[in-house]
């Protein structure tokens, strides 16, 4: 018995409809740039945000912010600022059909929020931009 799995349909016990999505898309947006200015316009940002992961998942979380540093590695200094997460469990084909949105308001946000780098995680991987598209 003890090697034994029970096997559970937990969409049909609860009455799901779709398969469960199951790869998480995190953005990091924080409140400062490379060099600890306070952004402008910071809840625009985040509401930008909101709405492209929509566009993949049919609705997006933002979590408050949360304390998070960053270590400028032009000067070396630490970078104190709050982070607010915001993120959503992905529908492949919305995703495929969408992320051209998603590159283009990451380089956007980095390059004009004078960011060190802007990063995501993606189904259990952590992505680092430090070079943006031009305008």
């Amino acid at each position: 018995m003890a090697d034994e799995t029970l096997e559970v349909v937990l969409a049909n016990i609860l009455g799901a409809k779709d398969e469960p999505s199951i790869q998480q898309l995190t953005l990091y947006i924080p409140n400062k740039d490379k060099n600890g200015r306070q952004i402008k316009n910071l809840n625009r940002w985040i509401k930008e945000a909101q709405k492209v992961l929509t566009s993949f998942g049919g609705g997006s979380t933002a979590m408050p912010p949360a304390d998070g540093t960053w270590l400028n590695p032009e000067n070396k200094k630490i970078i104190w600022e709050k982070t607010t997460i915001v993120y959503t469990y992905i529908d492949p084909d919305r995703f495929e059909a969408n992320v051209g949105f998603l590159r283009e308001f990451l380089h956007r946000f980095g390059r004009e929020t004078k960011q060190g780098e802007v990063v995501l995680e993606f189904d259990g991987k952590f992505y680092r931009i430090r070079e943006y598209d031009p305008q």
